[in-house]
This record gives structure tokens, sequence and C-alpha cells, in this order.
């Protein structure tokens, strides 16, 4: 009892050092307003899993699963108000490099607010985790191959044509259709997986952009650990969707053929449908489909000499709420 004591006083000097870090402070930069919006139900469900039988009713919502920090400096964490002394140079620092490109930082943190914040939604299919986690997949000082962008051609050459003038002209199609019909234009979004709609092309799956706006461009960065963290098996897929056959066959995988909603399983690429992000640092936003033009939300988001941004991952997913038979 202590120790949970002394915790909460620690956040709570924490929260009064620093200007709402959101791990510190999830209530006031979390958009709250997109778990009710997206909350829905659909229809009945069954599902048969391990002998057991389950009948109830098909739920889609949306949770909160993740932040991602874009800091500019290696090991400064805005999530928790960490920022280290504006004296100090580390090795991967980022930097503007040459012909407007930019390099920066990025951090996958895993907290699942529902089970942190001790939410009561155990009807619903969320996750209840009580702690969250530091993905070293998702960190660019740890990850050599979201951090230099030629060991990532090396390792992954095929994504290089995906990357091409060619390649980035066709997103201007995946672009539109977020803007303006996001839902009604999933299979064609999902279908296009080397883009990130008006923000760019996700590959190849590292932390240089070019330099044009760092908000966009930040949106960009957590899309791009997305994509890493779905080929590596660590976020699978939970929401029913449209537009995988084409990724698919490019793959050479397959699609899996039971309910989602009932089992998520691996896809190797970002199923972009699945995901909207909410900016929560350092000016909270309401959440947007990956790729969503920024003029519709992100201006007078940045501040003067602001280089670090956080992100709230929200996960859309397809569960069967109901009871469990025997």
């Amino acid at each position: 009892m202590g120790g949970r004591k002394s915790a909460i006083a620690f956040l709570i000097f924490l929260s009064a050092t620093y200007a709402n870090p959101p791990c510190i402070d999830p209530i006031s930069t979390v958009d709250w307003s997109f778990f009710t919006d997206t909350l829905e139900i659909i229809g009945t469900c069954s599902c048969s899993t391990s002998g057991k039988l389950k009948v109830g009713v098909h739920v889609r919502l949306a949770e909160p699963i993740a932040f991602i920090e874009v800091p500019r400096r290696a090991w400064e964490f805005p999530c928790f108000g960490f920022e280290r002394s504006g004296l100090s140079v580390r090795e991967k620092d980022g930097t503007n490099q040459s012909e407007g490109a930019s390099k920066v930082n990025v951090h996958y943190i895993k907290y699942p607010v529902f089970g942190v914040l001790n939410i009561a939604m155990d009807n619903l299919c969320v996750d209840k985790s009580t702690s969250f986690d530091l993905v070293p997949t998702g960190f660019s000082e740890l990850n050599p191959l979201i951090w230099d962008d030629k060991l990532a051609s090396l390792i992954q050459p095929w994504k290089l044509f995906f990357a091409s003038p060619a390649a980035q002209i066709t997103c201007l199609a995946d672009c539109v259709a977020t803007s303006t019909a996001p839902e009604a234009s999933e299979s064609l979004r999902n279908s296009m997986f080397w883009c990130a709609g008006c923000w760019g092309t996700i590959f190849p799956d590292t932390t240089t952009t070019y330099g044009l706006n760092a908000i966009t461009e930040s949106g960009l960065i957590a899309t791009r650990i997305l994509d890493v963290m779905h080929e590596s098996a660590q976020l699978l897929v939970y929401k029913e969707a449209s537009g995988l056959s084409f990724i698919a066959d490019v793959m050479d995988v397959s699609v899996p053929s039971f309910d989602v909603k009932c089992q998520p399983f691996y896809f190797p690429a970002i199923v972009k449908s699945q995901y909207w992000l909410n900016l929560a640092y350092p000016a909270p936003e309401e959440a947007v489909p990956i790729g969503d033009w920024g003029l519709k939300w992100a201006l007078m988001k940045s501040r003067p000499g602001e280089e670090n941004f956080v992100w709230v991952v929200w996960r859309i997913r397809d569960c069967c709420v109901g009871l469990q038979f025997p």
C-alpha cells in the first residue's frame, strides 16, 4: 500500500512539474469522445474456440493501446515529461539532413489506457493490462532497422520500389480517400499499403522524412512504427477489414479465414483502417485517420521551438461480447 501511495505521489509531482505529459495525464490528452463516437452494436455473433462456445453480440469499439513519441533528440521522453539538458549531445540526436531531409527518433510505448486507469470494462473486449511497456523494437535508438536507411534498404530491398516517385504519386488517391470518406474507402486505403494518405509513403520504415511539416511527418513516423510492429507480429489484426487480398498476394501470404471477432490474426503489414491517431502533445487534438489532410486539423498545433510530438494510438476492434459455454 505504501508503494502504491509513493507511486501516486510521484505521478502527482511529475504532473505539477511538467505541462500535462500524456503518459502521466491521459485524461486530458486522450480523445475520449472518439471511444463513444465509434462504439457500435452490429448484430449477433457466435464463437467456438478451445472446445467452448460463446454466443453474444457483435460489438465494434475503439481502444487506446499505445503512445508513440517522436522526439528529435535521443532518449527524450515527452510522454513522461522528461527532457535532456540543452547542453548535452548524443550520437543519435536527430538532425536536419541535406536535400531537405530530416532525422528524428521514435519510441513505441505499449500503454493500455483502460487497464492502466483501472476503468471497469470487464464485459467489453479491451486490453485489461495494468502496466505500460517500453517496446525495444519500436525504439530508434535500439533498433538500427528503423534508424539506418541504408541498412533498412539492404534487409528489405523490395520496399524501395514502393518508396519510388511513381509509387508516391499513386498515394494521392489514398490522400483523397482518407480525407473525404475513410470508412467508405476502406478497401482502397488498405490495399495501398505503402501509403500514409497525405502524410507521405510508409516505406522505408525509418525515421527519415522530407523535413516539410513536423506535425504530419511525426504522424508518418508513428504510422511506420505501426507497420514495423505488424511485420514483427507484435500487433495483430482485430478488425474486420477489406482490401487485404492485394497485400497478401504481393507478400505471398494468406489472409486467415477464421472470424476475427473471436480471434485476432497475424498480418505482415499495417491495416490502416484499424488505426486512428490522436495528437496528444504538444497540443491535444481529436483522433484522425492515418493520412488525413493536415490543413483539417494540424494548424496551430505546434509551438515555437517545440521538436517533440506524442500520439495516442487508437485501435478499432470487432469482438463477440456474450456468454461462454460450458
